[in-house]
């Protein structure tokens, strides 16, 4: 085929019109460029398209803006595959960082660079956490591949753009006897069993609060991870984090013993309540039954903390205390992966790695025993 372009006489510039096939409908569709200064530039142009229709990578221009396509296409689309609670943290995201900072650009004009900007701003500028911003991180990736296949966009420019590494936060546990002194300065207070629950079972806050009595088998000793609750307290979430985090966990007989005395105590308070208790079956609950809002948790936590004088960690951080002390006494990793609900015992082995060397230098210890006595 010829490739030809044509000048317009009344501004001097050239313009070409070449078939692009048919669309949708079956009707003849052409694409047509104006507005080149030189016959030479509207050819380089118009090769650069016909390849383009060739290997059907052809995108239509449009002027359809990056935050109009998140929060009217891509979010949608996810709404039936995500959690409920990843798609609130996704959405919540979207509106308060990606589309504050691309405001009103384009799609087609949002470069490599300019996905690497916004990721050194998120590091620098947000003071996000990790996990934050590797949500982020996902959305732009995600939401880029979409629009390619959609045809709003030829190229992703996400593909390519580098992400600055997030600092890693730092993992701090409690050895023994801070475990012991935390325990015994927490005994009287009246979330105790929920600091107990961490401490013995290495299960996460949200699955704490999630914990209903019908989960607990008191004739087996064991516990059933089945449910968690939302990161604000108001949503009890039929579903745990992944599929290995629906779990059996057996129980330590302390432990057994503090939820019958729980169970008594919230049988008091719900008689006490009388009609407006909201019987959510919960173990840790508010004296009227309703899910106990993480924050105040965290506060008893913090007060616990500097009242037993330990060293100041996170929540979180009593299920790293679980699995390193589990692992510190030879306790088989791939037994406290299934504890702590790992999806991978290669998450336990690289999460608790800082740990392997002293079980390494045990176990080497035993076996010369076991093969030649003390010597």
């Amino acid at each position: 085929m010829q490739m030809k372009a044509h000048k317009d006489e009344k501004t001097g510039t050239w313009y070409f019109v070449v078939s692009a096939g048919k669309d949708e409908d079956g009707k003849r569709r052409q694409i047509k460029r104006r507005g080149f200064r030189t016959e030479k530039e509207a050819l380089k142009e118009m090769r650069k398209i016909l390849q383009q229709v060739d290997e059907s990578t052809y995108v239509k221009k449009s002027n359809l803006k990056y935050v109009d396509f998140l929060e009217n296409e891509w979010l949608p689309s996810k709404e039936v595959t995500l959690r409920p609670v990843t798609y609130r943290t996704y959405k919540s995201n979207i509106l308060n960082h990606i589309n504050p900072y691309f405001n009103n650009q384009e799609m087609e004009r949002i470069t490599t660079v300019a996905i690497e900007k916004f990721y050194v701003h998120l590091l620098k500028q947000t003071g996000l956490s990790e996990r934050s911003i590797q949500d982020i991180q996902k959305i732009i990736k995600s939401s880029f591949i979409t629009a390619v296949k959609r045809k709003y966009i030829a190229y992703n420019p996400a593909v390519d753009a580098g992400a600055p590494k997030v600092p890693h936060k730092e993992m701090n546990v409690w050895n023994l006897d801070e475990v012991t002194k935390f325990l015994k300065s927490a005994q009287e207070d009246k979330l105790y069993i929920a600091f107990l629950l961490a401490l013995t079972t290495g299960m996460r806050q949200s699955e704490i609060l999630a914990l209903r009595w019908k989960d607990i088998d008191f004739d087996e000793g064991i516990l059933r991870v089945r449910q968690t609750l939302s990161h604000d307290g108001k949503v009890l979430i039929q579903a745990t984090k992944t599929k290995s985090s629906s779990r059996t966990i057996t129980l330590v007989s302390r432990l057994i013993h503090e939820l019958k005395k729980q169970q008594r105590i919230n049988k008091k308070e719900k008689i006490a309540a009388n009609f407006d208790y909201e019987d959510n079956d919960l173990v840790i609950c508010t004296s009227s039954g309703k899910p106990l809002n993480p924050r105040n948790l965290l506060r008893s936590f913090y007060r616990l903390i500097f009242k037993a004088d330990v060293p100041a960690i996170r929540f979180h951080d009593l299920r790293h205390t679980v699995a390193s002390l589990m692992l510190a006494r030879n306790i088989n990793p791939k037994i406290v992966k299934e504890i702590l609900g790992h999806s991978d015992i290669r998450v336990t082995l690289d999460t608790y790695s800082h740990v392997l060397p002293i079980v390494h230098k045990q176990t080497a210890s035993q076996y010369g025993e076991m093969l030649f006595g003390s010597e």
